[in-house]
Protein backbone atom coordinates (compact mmCIF):
# COMPACT_ATOMS: atom_id res chain seq x y z
CA UNK A 1 0.00 0.00 0.00
CA UNK A 2 1.61 3.32 -0.87
CA UNK A 3 2.18 5.82 1.88
CA UNK A 4 -0.62 8.68 2.15
CA UNK A 5 -0.15 12.06 0.30
CA UNK A 6 -0.09 13.70 3.71
CA UNK A 7 3.08 11.03 4.58
CA UNK A 8 4.78 11.27 1.71
CA UNK A 9 4.03 14.19 -0.70
CA UNK A 10 5.66 13.11 -4.10
CA UNK A 11 4.69 14.51 -7.04
CA UNK A 12 2.24 17.34 -8.96
CA UNK A 13 0.29 16.33 -6.02
CA UNK A 14 2.45 16.51 -3.41
CA UNK A 15 3.70 19.99 -4.71
CA UNK A 16 0.33 21.34 -4.61
CA UNK A 17 -0.58 19.38 -1.27
CA UNK A 18 2.88 20.94 0.18
CA UNK A 19 1.41 24.40 -1.50
CA UNK A 20 -1.74 24.11 0.88
CA UNK A 21 0.09 22.85 3.82
CA UNK A 22 2.40 25.44 3.89
CA UNK A 23 -0.21 28.11 4.29
CA UNK A 24 -2.58 25.91 6.48
CA UNK A 25 0.89 26.10 8.77
CA UNK A 26 1.60 29.83 8.65
CA UNK A 27 0.28 30.25 12.51
CA UNK A 28 2.63 26.91 13.16
CA UNK A 29 5.77 28.48 12.20
CA UNK A 30 5.18 31.28 14.41
CA UNK A 31 4.11 28.91 16.69
CA UNK A 32 7.50 27.11 16.61
CA UNK A 33 9.89 30.15 16.16
CA UNK A 34 8.61 31.49 19.30
CA UNK A 35 8.88 28.20 21.02
CA UNK A 36 12.35 26.91 19.68
CA UNK A 37 14.03 30.61 20.38
CA UNK A 38 17.17 30.13 18.33
CA UNK A 39 19.04 32.83 19.29
CA UNK A 40 21.53 34.90 17.20
CA UNK A 41 24.24 32.25 17.02
CA UNK A 42 23.47 28.38 16.75
CA UNK A 43 22.71 25.10 14.71
CA UNK A 44 19.33 23.66 13.94
CA UNK A 45 18.12 20.53 12.67
CA UNK A 46 14.28 20.64 11.28
CA UNK A 47 13.02 16.89 10.95
CA UNK A 48 10.58 16.72 7.92
CA UNK A 49 10.60 20.31 6.20
CA UNK A 50 8.14 20.16 3.76
CA UNK A 51 8.20 23.26 1.60
CA UNK A 52 11.28 24.37 3.39
CA UNK A 53 9.28 27.75 4.66
CA UNK A 54 10.16 27.08 9.05
CA UNK A 55 14.15 26.55 7.36
CA UNK A 56 13.63 29.48 5.53
CA UNK A 57 12.46 31.51 8.65
CA UNK A 58 15.33 29.61 11.17
CA UNK A 59 17.57 30.97 8.49
CA UNK A 60 16.45 34.35 8.94
CA UNK A 61 16.51 34.04 12.94
CA UNK A 62 20.22 33.10 13.12
CA UNK A 63 23.22 33.49 11.74
CA UNK A 64 23.97 29.24 12.37
CA UNK A 65 23.87 26.42 10.09
CA UNK A 66 20.31 24.90 9.72
CA UNK A 67 19.65 21.74 8.76
CA UNK A 68 17.18 19.90 7.38
CA UNK A 69 15.83 15.83 6.85
CA UNK A 70 12.47 15.04 5.00
CA UNK A 71 11.76 11.29 3.00
CA UNK A 72 10.20 12.80 0.06
CA UNK A 73 12.75 13.39 -2.77
CA UNK A 74 9.86 16.18 -4.14
CA UNK A 75 9.91 17.90 -0.78
CA UNK A 76 13.44 18.37 -0.78
CA UNK A 77 13.60 19.73 -4.55
CA UNK A 78 11.10 21.94 -3.42
CA UNK A 79 12.37 23.44 -0.71
CA UNK A 80 16.50 23.60 -2.46
CA UNK A 81 14.24 25.56 -4.89
CA UNK A 82 13.20 28.65 -2.55
CA UNK A 83 15.30 31.56 -2.86
CA UNK A 84 16.42 31.94 0.33
CA UNK A 85 17.45 28.99 1.03
CA UNK A 86 19.42 28.90 -2.22
CA UNK A 87 20.97 32.36 -1.47
CA UNK A 88 22.14 30.74 1.97
CA UNK A 89 24.51 28.51 0.40
CA UNK A 90 26.66 25.86 2.89
CA UNK A 91 24.71 27.45 5.93
CA UNK A 92 21.52 25.45 4.96
CA UNK A 93 21.92 21.71 4.16
CA UNK A 94 19.10 19.95 2.94
CA UNK A 95 19.04 15.83 2.67
CA UNK A 96 16.67 13.46 2.08
CA UNK A 97 16.00 11.55 5.08
CA UNK A 98 14.05 10.58 8.12
CA UNK A 99 13.83 10.88 11.86
CA UNK A 100 15.37 7.24 11.83
CA UNK A 101 18.27 8.41 9.74
CA UNK A 102 20.11 11.09 11.37
CA UNK A 103 23.40 11.10 10.14
CA UNK A 104 24.82 14.09 12.02
CA UNK A 105 27.91 13.57 14.79
CA UNK A 106 27.23 13.82 18.39
CA UNK A 107 26.78 17.81 19.61
CA UNK A 108 26.00 18.91 16.38
CA UNK A 109 22.93 21.28 17.31
CA UNK A 110 21.75 23.82 19.81
CA UNK A 111 17.84 23.35 18.57
CA UNK A 112 15.80 20.69 17.04
CA UNK A 113 12.35 21.19 15.68
CA UNK A 114 9.67 18.81 14.27
CA UNK A 115 6.67 20.89 13.03
CA UNK A 116 3.79 17.92 12.28
CA UNK A 117 6.17 15.30 11.49
CA UNK A 118 6.46 13.40 15.40
CA UNK A 119 3.11 11.62 14.15
CA UNK A 120 4.97 10.13 11.55
CA UNK A 121 8.03 8.45 13.70
CA UNK A 122 7.52 5.09 14.28
CA UNK A 123 10.00 4.31 17.29
CA UNK A 124 9.82 7.57 18.63
CA UNK A 125 11.78 6.93 21.65
CA UNK A 126 14.68 5.74 19.80
CA UNK A 127 14.55 9.13 17.63
CA UNK A 128 14.61 11.05 20.71
CA UNK A 129 17.13 8.93 22.14
CA UNK A 130 19.24 10.13 19.05
CA UNK A 131 18.10 13.43 19.08
CA UNK A 132 20.13 13.83 22.84
CA UNK A 133 22.99 12.80 21.45
CA UNK A 134 22.83 15.39 18.76
CA UNK A 135 22.12 18.25 20.73
CA UNK A 136 24.83 20.46 23.21
CA UNK A 137 24.39 21.40 26.21
CA UNK A 138 21.62 23.72 26.85
CA UNK A 139 20.08 22.61 23.90
CA UNK A 140 15.96 22.93 23.27
CA UNK A 141 13.83 20.37 21.40
CA UNK A 142 10.42 21.40 19.82
CA UNK A 143 7.74 19.16 19.02
CA UNK A 144 4.60 20.89 17.30
CA UNK A 145 1.55 18.68 17.34
CA UNK A 146 -1.91 18.68 15.91
CA UNK A 147 -4.65 18.22 18.32
CA UNK A 148 -5.82 15.32 16.75
CA UNK A 149 -9.08 15.19 19.59
CA UNK A 150 -9.58 11.36 19.18
CA UNK A 151 -9.80 11.47 14.93
CA UNK A 152 -6.34 10.06 14.50
CA UNK A 153 -5.93 8.27 11.32
CA UNK A 154 -5.19 4.46 11.87
CA UNK A 155 -1.91 4.46 9.09
CA UNK A 156 -0.25 6.68 11.40
CA UNK A 157 2.84 4.72 12.19
CA UNK A 158 3.57 6.40 15.85
CA UNK A 159 1.24 4.57 18.20
CA UNK A 160 1.37 7.85 20.58
CA UNK A 161 -0.54 9.43 17.75
CA UNK A 162 -2.73 7.22 17.22
CA UNK A 163 -4.05 7.29 20.96
CA UNK A 164 -5.84 9.64 22.97
CA UNK A 165 -3.81 11.89 25.46
CA UNK A 166 -1.05 12.34 22.22
CA UNK A 167 1.11 15.42 23.93
CA UNK A 168 1.27 14.59 27.38
CA UNK A 169 2.33 10.85 26.34
CA UNK A 170 5.05 12.80 23.96
CA UNK A 171 5.96 15.01 27.16
CA UNK A 172 6.80 12.22 29.20
CA UNK A 173 8.92 10.46 26.28
CA UNK A 174 10.54 13.38 25.95
CA UNK A 175 11.73 13.86 29.81
CA UNK A 176 11.96 9.70 30.16
CA UNK A 177 14.97 10.91 27.27
CA UNK A 178 16.98 13.22 29.50
CA UNK A 179 15.21 16.50 28.70
CA UNK A 180 13.41 19.01 31.00
CA UNK A 181 9.51 18.52 29.41
CA UNK A 182 6.55 21.25 29.13
CA UNK A 183 3.75 21.48 27.08
CA UNK A 184 2.48 24.31 25.75
CA UNK A 185 -0.68 25.22 23.47
CA UNK A 186 -1.76 27.91 21.18
CA UNK A 187 -5.38 27.40 20.07
CA UNK A 188 -5.74 24.07 18.49
CA UNK A 189 -1.60 23.82 18.57
CA UNK A 190 0.16 21.87 21.17
CA UNK A 191 4.20 21.91 21.63
CA UNK A 192 6.08 20.12 23.74
CA UNK A 193 9.37 20.86 24.46
CA UNK A 194 12.19 19.71 25.66
CA UNK A 195 15.33 21.45 27.36
CA UNK A 196 18.81 20.19 28.22
CA UNK A 197 20.91 21.60 31.52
Amino acid sequence: MAAPLAMRPQGLRGRLFGVLMEAINAPAYRFALDLIQPGPVGDVLEIGFGTGRMIEILLAATTGRVAGVDPTPTMVEVARARPAIRRAGARAALAQGADDRLDFPPASFDRVVALHSFQFWADPRRTLDRLRTLMRPAGRLVLILRDHSGRAADWLPNPLSRAPGEAEAARGLVEDAGFDASLARRGRMLGVIGALP
